[in-house]
């Protein structure tokens, strides 16, 4: 979709769209890792890591959200 808008991989610096694309990604990326890290803790019993993966994974989750609807409409 952001193809479609015209954005690159320079206009990700770029104030507005760009930025806040730039962050919903980044965030992305980070609520994977931590859903990823909560898989292997709970498998290694490590019951009270997966936990607060899981609970950071679902607070990053809202902020993807939020940034979505944050997006300008171009």
């Amino acid at each position: 979709m952001a193809w479609h808008k015209g954005v690159t991989w320079a206009s990700l610096a770029d104030p507005g769209y760009g930025r806040t694309l730039a962050a919903k990604l980044a965030l992305f990326a980070v609520v994977m890792l931590a859903a990823a890290g909560h898989g292997f803790a709970y498998a290694r019993g490590r019951a009270v890591l997966a936990r607060v993966l899981a609970l950071g994974s679902l607070a990053g989750s809202l902020g993807v959200v939020l940034l979505a609807a944050a997006l300008p409409v171009t």
